[in-house]
Order: structure tokens, then sequence, then C-alpha cells
């Protein structure tokens, strides 16, 4: 009975953490469209989510020591995830939706694989082949349908693929120290790392103009969503599902989060898709479960 109720707990939890990320790209919209810049975002969302993240990893006595030899890969991995995954990221959705954004974030399983084979050697499977073409026939789909401004949409969609990219080198990276250190420390350590690169850039860019933004209600509960539910509660429900139901079943449930941000965009930016884009969305979704089938089997 009592496994029961536990794995009730986890499916809930990993729901939730998607659900949260599917939000997570319309609450950037809110914070962009209210005239705060991109780094200015990012560094506060960090901030908080670092000082929440500080404060869950004390309460729980989970935070290790790292150790010298491992730095280099510590400052490796914060410099392509979260700082150039978050320049990036960021600095296309001032250019494409959110709808747009979460569709091509959720390739990164996709090319996972192909980094893998040409870095670490590993080997890829002809279903994550298929699944990358099919995959790549709905993003064109999503991405370069019901929009006049096809220049702005490439731009943006370039910029949001570098943030695939950043992921993907952030995924060679924490390969080697990822059973050395658990999961609270890594983040945290990341986010820590990550904001020290952000800080100048903001000082840089961004303060100058600081006197010319206005924080609107909506912008700020936005930050604070952002921050406590996109980047520390919902990595908290994520990491104890992959230890209770695995990596691969765990990744499953991130396929909704495309289709969870366009839903959340049409009620809460008023975001219209057009019916091919919807069919674009599916067809992502189907070459995501399609790269999955021999991981599946």
């Amino acid at each position: 009975m009592e496994n029961k109720k536990v794995s009730y707990k986890i499916y809930i939890q990993i729901i939730l953490a998607n659900v949260f990320w599917g939000f997570s790209f319309v609450w950037t919209d809110i914070i962009l469209k209210s005239g705060i810049a991109p780094i200015s975002l990012v560094v506060g969302r960090m901030v908080l989510a670092t000082i929440l993240l500080g404060v869950w990893a004390k309460y729980t006595d989970n935070l290790q020591k790292i150790k010298l030899k491992h730095l280099k890969y510590f400052l490796g991995l914060a410099v392509c995830e979260p700082f150039l995954y978050f320049l990036c990221e960021t600095y296309g959705q001032t250019m494409v939706s959110p709808s747009v954004t979460s569709v091509i974030v959720a390739t990164i399983p996709l090319f996972t694989p192909v980094v893998g084979f040409l870095i670490l050697k590993e080997k890829i499977g002809l279903p994550t082949i298929i699944g990358i073409i099919v995959s790549m026939i709905g993003v064109f789909a999503v991405v370069f349908v019901g929009s006049g401004d096809l220049s702005g949409q490439f731009t943006g969609a370039v910029l949001v693929f570098g943030a695939v990219v950043a992921a993907l080198g952030y995924a060679v990276f924490v390969k080697y120290i990822v059973h050395r250190y658990n999961a609270t420390t890594l983040v945290f350590y990341q986010n820590f790392i990550g904001l020290i690169y952000f800080v100048p850039c903001f000082f840089i860019v961004d303060f100058p103009h600081i006197g010319n933004v206005k924080l609107t209600f909506s912008a700020v509960s936005s930050i604070i969503q952002l921050s406590v539910f996109a980047s520390v509660i919902a990595f908290i429900f994520y990491a104890r599902s992959v230890k209770a139901l695995g990596v691969t079943k765990a990744g499953v449930f991130c396929y909704i989060v495309p289709v969870l941000t366009a839903l959340f965009a049409f009620f809460m930016v008023d975001e219209r898709l057009a019916a091919i884009q919807w069919i674009g969305i599916a067809v992502v979704i189907l070459g995501l479960f399609i790269s999955q089938l021999v991981k599946t089997r």
C-alpha cells in the first residue's frame, strides 16, 4: 500500500514539474513585454533561485564540497548552462512566441545522442535519426507558419537553437561529474557560478538603463513565479522523479511541455496558433517518441 502512495506522489510531482516548465515560457514573455531587459530578467531570476536553492540545500544538509580538480567542470557547465543557455533562450524569446520557444527547447533530448556520438563516441540508433528528421519537420511548421516577420522568426529561432546547443554542451560537462555529486550540489553551484558570469554583463549592458525600467505587478510576480516554481520546485520534483522512475520514464513527461505552453499562452497572453502549428507540435512530440523507441524497449 505504501508503494502505491509513493508512486502516486511521484507521478503528481513529475506532472507538476512539467506544468511549471510549461508556464515558464509564458512568465518570461510577460516579463519581457513589460520592458525588463533579458539580462536583468535572468539575473533577478537567478538571484532568487540561488538563494532558495541554498536554503533548501542547508535545510536538507545535501550540499557537497567541490573538489579542486573538478572545479573546471563546474566552470564549464555553468558557461553552457545557465549562462549561454539563458542568454540565447531569453533574447530569442524577444523575437519568437512562448510556444515556438518551448517547441525548439523540447528538441534537446533529440540531439543529446548526437553529441554523445560525436564527442563521447557513443552509438546512435536509427530511431534517433528518424526522430530528429520528423521532429525538425514539426519545428519548421511551428516556427515559420502564421508569421509575417520571417526574418525575425528566423533570427529568434536560431538564438533559441543556440540555447539547445548550450544545453548539449552542458550535458558533456556534467557527464564527468554527475556520479560524483548529487543533483542539489550540481544545480546550486551551476546557478551560483552562472550568476557570477551574469553580474558583469548586467552592469555593462543593463545597469546604465535601469532607471528607465518601470516594474509592474505582473512582471515582478512573474519573476518570482519563474524563480520559485520553474527554477526551484520543478527541479526538486524532477530530481525526485528521476530517482524513483529513472531518466527515460521521467523524460517522457517532458514531451507535454510544448502543448502546455501553447495552452497557457492562449489563455494568459492571447497567443493564437494556426492549425498547421498545432499539427507541427504533434509532429515534434511524435519525433521525440520515435527517438526513444529503443530505450523504451
